[in-house]
């Protein structure tokens, strides 16, 4: 009897962990003031609600930032801080892709094909990408730091495994300069959330030129 009781706890007991274990995942659907999804927005943690951690190794496989009929395809990548991105030119014209962006200034002059190296993100952030020969084309790459995040899908929704504290909401219609991410508090409960934010209207493209030695605007 005594041998059953033992079992029973300990039965009980490893019920009780899993249960604990098991995270419950909470919907977040951002729209606009007319309701239409944001779609590809990246919600984050905020620092602050979470702990430290150090951030994992990035992947091994580089991810893939297109140009095809004179578009970024896709217009919004999310890596890996670490992570490397190739730029193939699916187009049967030449591309110079390039980025002002704090993260990651670099620049790929005139190409075709894709016989160009990788280049690597090391730094988190977003970076704001364009092409010196053709200024409607515009792109972007968010790279992650330690912190979870999700994207969401096209009807604006991501399923996120926290259900408290303040996450980060980003997406190039919520800024003129397409960096700002604004906060939100997230409060307890598993109930599906809608987050209703302005969509700012964008300015036109500027033209840029390159320098010798570094990106200059006019």
């Amino acid at each position: 009897m005594i041998i059953l009781k033992n079992f029973l706890k300990i039965t009980l007991l490893s019920i009780s962990l899993i249960s604990s274990a098991v995270v419950t995942a909470k919907t977040i659907t951002v729209v606009d003031e007319q309701g239409r999804p944001f779609i590809d927005a990246v919600i984050s943690v905020a620092a602050a609600a979470v702990e430290e951690s150090s951030p994992s190794a990035p992947p091994q496989q580089p991810a893939i930032m297109d140009q095809v009929n004179r578009q970024f395809e896709p217009t919004m990548l999310v890596i890996e801080q670490g992570q490397t991105v190739v730029f193939p030119n699916s187009d049967n014209i030449r591309h110079h892709v390039y980025s002002f962006s704090q993260p990651k200034p670099f620049e790929i002059k005139l190409y075709a094909g894709d016989s160009v190296p990788p280049v690597q993100f090391d730094k988190s952030g977003i970076v704001v990408l364009g092409c010196n020969i053709h200024d409607s084309m515009l792109g972007f790459i968010y790279v992650k730091d330690s912190n979870p995040s999700w994207q969401t899908n096209q009807n604006g929704q991501a399923e996120i495994t926290t259900a408290h504290g303040e996450i980060l909401i980003w997406h190039p219609d919520l800024s003129v300069n397409h960096l700002e991410r604004l906060p939100y508090a997230l409060t307890g409960g598993d109930e599906p959330v809608t987050i209703t934010l302005p969509r700012v209207a964008q300015l036109e493209t500027s033209k840029r030129v390159f320098g010798s030695s570094k990106f200059k605007r006019q």
